[in-house]
């Protein structure tokens, strides 16, 4: 937050303040189009194990 008050118009810094507060998402998964429709999600972490071989690629 400090970062993106030095430079407000920087879209990395905005991303970084709505979705990566170091908590996971900053709002209540319940009431997220995905779970009401019943539809999986993963994380970055499940994402690339389960897509990207050691080395990194696809």
């Amino acid at each position: 937050m400090e970062e993106l008050a030095k430079d407000p118009q920087n879209m990395m810094r905005k991303y970084r303040a709505a979705f990566a507060l170091g908590r996971g998402v900053a709002w209540d998964k319940a009431g997220t189009f995905n779970t009401r429709q019943s539809i999986p999600v993963t994380d970055i972490d499940a994402w690339i194990h389960a897509n990207l071989d050691a080395s990194g690629r696809g």
